[in-house]
C-alpha cells in the first residue's frame, strides 16, 4: 500500500531527531493532561518549522501516534532467561511504566471518555506491545518453563491490572509489597 507521507529512512539522522522531538513535544502535552494542544504548540516546544511539521504530522492523529509509539516503546519485555526472572524484571517494567505521568494523565483522559478518538490511537498503539508480552509468556510455555494451564492473555491480564490500579486507584506506583504479590500469583498459577 502506497502512502502520500513522505518516507523517513535515515535512523539517527536529522530526521529521526525531529521525529524524537516532535513525538517528545506530544508526550509533555500529555503529561499535563492535554489531548488537544495545537500543532501550532507542538512545532513551537520541538523546536521545527510549522511547514515541516504538517509535511510529517498533517493531522492531529498523526501527533499522536508518533507520540504513542515512542511511548510504548518503553514497555518492551525483557529478554528471555529463566521465568522467575522474566517475571521479577517485567514486574518492575510494567510497575514504573503504569506510574509514569503519560500513562496516567492518558488513563485519566480515556477515562473521561471526552476524546474517543485519543481513546482509540491509545488501543492501538498499545496493542502490539500487549502482543510482544503475551509472546514473552508463551516463549516460556514453549519452553517447559511455564505451564499452559492458562492463556498467555490471561497470564498478562492478572500480572498487568493490579500494576496499572495503583496508580489510577490508589495515586502512586505499586508497592513492592503488591509487587511481590503479583509475582506470587503469577509463578503458582504458571509453575510446572
Amino acid at each position: 500500500m502506497l502512502s502520500d507521507k513522505p518516507e523517513r529512512v535515515r535512523a539517527g539522522g536529522r530526521s529521526e531527531k525531529i521525529r524524537l522531538a516532535v513525538g517528545e513535544a506530544c508526550l509533555e502535552f500529555l503529561k499535563e493532561g492535554r489531548v488537544d494542544f495545537t500543532n501550532v504548540e507542538v512545532a513551537e516546544r520541538a523546536g521545527i518549522s510549522r511547514k515541516t511539521l504538517y509535511r510529517w504530522w498533517p493531522t492531529h492523529n498523526d501527533l499522536l501516534v508518533e507520540a504513542l509509539s515512542l511511548h510504548v516503546r518503553q514497555a518492551a519485555p525483557p529478554n528471555p532467561g529463566q521465568w522467575e526472572s522474566d517475571v521479577r524484571a517485567f514486574v518492575d517494567l510494567v510497575a514504573e511504566y503504569a506510574a509514569g505521568p503519560v500513562e496516567v494523565a492518558s488513563a485519566a483522559l480515556m477515562a473521561g471518555r471526552r476524546y474517543p478518538d485519543f481513546n482509540k490511537v491509545v488501543l492501538e498503539q498499545h496493542r502490539p506491545v500487549l502482543e510482544t508480552w503475551q509472546q514473552m509468556v508463551q516463549r516460556a510455555i514453549d519452553r517447559g518453563a511455564a505451564n499452559s494451564d492458562h492463556s498467555p492473555k490471561a497470564v498478562v491480564n492478572v500480572l498487568a491490572a493490579p500494576l496499572f490500579m495503583a496508580p489510577m486507584a490508589l495515586g502512586r506506583k505499586a508497592s513492592e509489597e503488591e509487587m511481590e504479590e503479583v509475582i506470587g500469583i503469577i509463578l503458582a498459577a504458571t509453575r510446572c
